[in-house]
Formats: C-alpha cells, sequence, structure tokens
C-alpha cells in the first residue's frame, strides 16, 4: 500500500511539473509592439521577461503597396508590395530603436527583402509606422515555421 502511494505521489508530481513547464514555455511566446489609439507604433521594441527585446520583422498591410522613403517624409525611393516582409534596422548596434519621429509621426527604418532576388530589395528607407500600413510579426512564430 505505502509502494503504491508512493508511486501515485511521484506520478502527480511528475504530471504537475510537466504542465507547469509547458505553461511557461507557451507565456513565454514573445510579444509584438502595440500601436497608440491613432494606430501609431511609437517604438519597434517590446518588453520581454528579461528587458527590451527589438522587433525585427514586419509586414506590408497596405491593400496595394507602401511608399518606402530615403528620409522619413523624404522622396519615395521604393514601393513595397502587400504582404512584403521587411526587416527593421535599429540604431547604435541595436541598442537604439528602429522608430525615429519626424513631425510628431513615427517613421519606420527598414529593408525589404525581395523574394525575387537582392537586386530587386528596397536598400534602406522608411515607412510610416501605422497599422494603416504595417504589422510588426512576431519572431517567435516564424522560428516555429523554420523548424518544421
Amino acid at each position: 500500500m505505502k509502494l503504491i502511494s508512493t508511486l501515485l505521489s511521484g506520478i502527480t508530481t511528475a504530471i504537475t511539473a510537466l504542465t507547469l513547464v509547458t505553461g511557461l514555455a507557451m507565456a513565454q511566446m514573445a510579444e509584438v509592439p502595440r500601436p497608440n489609439t491613432k494606430g501609431d507604433f511609437i517604438t519597434a521594441k517590446v518588453q520581454g521577461n528579461r528587458g527590451l527585446y527589438n522587433n525585427i520583422n514586419w509586414l506590408v498591410v497596405d491593400p496595394q503597396y507602401l511608399n518606402c522613403r530615403n528620409t522619413p517624409e523624404g522622396t519615395v525611393k521604393a514601393k513595397l508590395d502587400s504582404g512584403a516582409i521587411m526587416t527593421a534596422l535599429f540604431s547604435n548596434n541595436g541598442k537604439g530603436d528602429a522608430i525615429v519621429l519626424k513631425n510628431g509621426q513615427p517613421w519606420l527604418k527598414v529593408e525589404s527583402i525581395h523574394p525575387y532576388g537582392s537586386r530587386l530589395n528596397s536598400g534602406v528607407c522608411y515607412v510610416r509606422a501605422n497599422l494603416k500600413y504595417i504589422a510588426p510579426i512576431n519572431g517567435d512564430y516564424l522560428d516555429m515555421f523554420k523548424r518544421k
């Protein structure tokens, strides 16, 4: 009887530990930056359990295309297709932000990687950091697809 009780106690402990570990792993899935009430992203960083993290991947959600400019509010350098994935470029070797303000409007510094080859990449340019045009992509989800 004592042996059965000990075994049941051990099994219960193991199941509880497994449940906690699984729950913790899921809870540690990265968040993404959230826009303010105007839809503007003020930062490309997100608070994690060990400090601030850079949100590197962004998606063009404009239904047609998105103008990517030489400088914030500058001339159009490239037009990014809806669905294009952009890489945010952070200042100060990643310690700074990828979003800069110009006349009160946030701009995200990016480089778009074109699926048909590097000759079609946008190069370094700026897009309006607003939910009407772009959306952050959770890097953890991209990593899950790479593993499968």
